[in-house]
C-alpha cells in the first residue's frame, strides 16, 4: 500500500501513465467527479497504447458544479471503450475519485482526491492511497468485490446514469447546460473576477509542480525555433492552461483558414509588464505570434504545431512569416493540419455546415505545451464577453483598426 501526497511525493498523472504501460492489466475503470481537457489530453496517448494492447477503459464521470467540460467528454469518447455520466437532479453530487486497474493475476485500486484534470493529476495538493490487491487474500478480494458492486450500483441508477455513445449525446448535455466549453467557463469566471476586483490576495502561490511533456508524433522534420527571449517570464500554468483569443472577421486563404499573427500589438487594456509579451513600451506588446513560442522578430523561422479540435489531433499546422509579392508583413498561422487518418482539419470545419467556419468568429487557443494547443471556436456575438474577461486586451496589429486579441 502506498500513500501519495501530491505534489510532494510524486504526481498521480505520471503514475497512471506508468501503470497504463504495464502489461499486467487488461481493464481500467475510472470514476471521477470532474474531467477537463487539461487532464485527458495529457494521458490520452497512454490510454490509446493500453487499448491497442487489448485493454478496456470504462469511465464514469460527474457533471456537477461545472467541473466537467464538453472538450473532456469529447476526448474521452474517442479514447475509452465506454463513457458514462452520473448526475442527480437533486442536491446530490457525484464526487468519487477512483482509478481501478484489473489484471489476470494482480489488481490495483487508487482512491483519493484526484480528478481527471491537470490540477487533479499533477499540480493540485491532492492525496490518494494506492492499494495492490492480492487475489489469494479473501479480505483483499472482498475489497475488489465491493468495488464491483459499486460500479453495478452506478449503472442501475437508470435516470441518473447515462451512457454516452455518440457526439450527439455530448452535444445534448452542452445544449441543456450540464456541461460547458472550457474557454466559455474560463471567460465567465474571469469576467466575474474582473467585475469583483476588490478582493485582497491573502495567500501565496503554493508549491512548485511540473506538468508532463506530451509526445507529438511528427511526420516531417522539425524546424528549429528560438527559445523565449532573455529576460522574459514564463506564463504561469493554471488548470485550464494559458488561453489567447483572436477576432477573425474575414480570415484569408482559399478555405479562409489562415490567421494573421501580429509582430507587435497595440495594448487597449491591461499591463503586459513581467510577461513574455512585454516590449518596454506601455502602449505596445509583443504580437500574438509570441504566444506560440516564436520571437516576433525572428522572421526566418518556421514552426509546426499540433492543434486538438473536437478531441482530434491535427499535426503540421504551420506558423511562418511569408515573403514575396503576396506577403502582408505579418506572421500567419496556416490552420491546415492532418489527423492520423490523413483527414484535414478543414474537412472537420466543413462538417460544421458552414462554407467558411472560421469567418466572423472568435478563435481561442489553449496551450497544453509549446507545440500542442487545443482550439475552440465561438460566434462573434461572444466578443464583448471575451473583451470583458481579458486580463490583457490588445489589437492583433499596431494600429487601432486592427482586429482584437486578448489573453485570459
Amino acid at each position: 500500500m502506498e500513500l501519495m501526497n501530491q505534489p510532494f511525493t510524486r504526481q498521480l498523472g505520471n503514475r497512471l501513465i506508468e501503470l497504463l504501460d504495464v502489461p499486467d492489466y487488461h481493464t481500467l475503470n475510472i470514476a471521477v467527479a470532474f474531467a477537463k481537457n487539461s487532464g485527458v489530453l495529457r494521458i490520452k496517448d497512454a490510454l490509446e497504447r493500453f487499448r491497442k494492447r487489448g485493454g478496456k477503459i470504462n469511465a464514469y464521470v460527474g457533471v456537477d458544479l461545472g467541473g466537467t467540460s464538453y472538450e473532456a467528454l469529447t476526448a474521452l469518447l474517442l479514447h475509452t471503450n465506454s463513457l458514462n455520466v452520473v448526475h442527480s437532479e437533486k442536491d446530490q453530487t457525484f464526487h468519487a475519485k477512483i482509478y481501478q486497474f484489473l489484471g489476470k493475476d494482480k489488481d490495483l485500486i487508487v482512491v483519493g482526491s484526484h480528478n481527471l484534470t491537470s490540477g487533479g493529476l499533477w499540480t493540485n495538493f491532492e492525496s490518494s492511497v494506492l492499494i495492490p490487491v492480492d487475489r489469494a487474500s479473501a479480505n483483499e478480494m472482498r475489497l475488489l468485490s465491493e468495488l464491483d458492486d459499486y460500479f453495478r450500483e452506478l449503472t442501475s441508477l437508470k435516470e441518473s446514469f447515462k451512457s454516452i455513445g455518440t457526439q450527439d449525446d455530448i452535444d445534448k448535455l452542452l445544449q441543456n447546460g450540464y456541461i460547458f466549453k472550457e474557454v466559455a467557463e474560463q471567460v465567465r469566471r474571469a469576467k466575474a473576477a474582473t467585475e469583483d476586483g476588490s478582493r485582497e490576495r491573502l495567500f501565496g502561490n503554493g508549491a512548485p509542480a511540473k506538468l508532463p511533456h506530451v509526445a507529438i508524433s511528427k511526420k516531417v522534420e522539425e524546424v528549429a525555433v528560438p527559445s523565449t527571449p532573455p529576460g522574459s517570464i514564463p506564463v504561469p500554468r493554471s488548470d485550464e492552461g494559458q488561453t489567447i483569443w483572436f477576432e477573425t472577421k474575414r480570415m484569408t486563404g482559399g478555405s479562409r483558414n489562415i490567421l494573421d499573427l501580429s509582430m507587435r500589438s497595440l495594448v487597449e487594456r491591461g499591463d503586459p509588464a513581467g510577461t513574455p509579451f512585454e516590449l518596454n513600451d506601455p502602449r505596445f506588446m509583443r504580437g500574438g505570434v509570441e504566444f506560440f513560442g516564436l520571437n516576433p522578430n525572428a522572421t526566418d523561422q518556421i514552426k509546426n504545431i499540433t492543434i486538438n479540435f473536437d478531441g482530434v489531433d491535427y499535426t503540421d499546422n504551420t506558423i511562418l512569416f511569408p515573403v514575396g509579392e503576396n506577403a502582408n508583413g505579418t506572421w500567419r498561422l496556416q490552420i491546415k493540419g492532418n489527423n492520423s487518418s490523413k483527414e484535414k482539419i478543414t474537412e472537420a470545419f466543413k462538417a460544421k455546415g458552414e462554407a467558411h467556419y472560421l469567418v466572423q468568429k472568435v478563435i481561442t487557443f489553449t496551450r497544453i505545451q509549446d507545440d500542442y494547443y487545443f482550439m475552440s471556436v465561438f460566434p462573434d456575438s461572444e466578443l464583448e464577453n471575451f473583451k470583458a474577461a481579458s486580463r490583457i486586451l490588445a489589437r492583433n496589429g499596431a494600429t487601432s483598426n486592427a482586429k482584437l486579441l486578448g489573453l485570459l
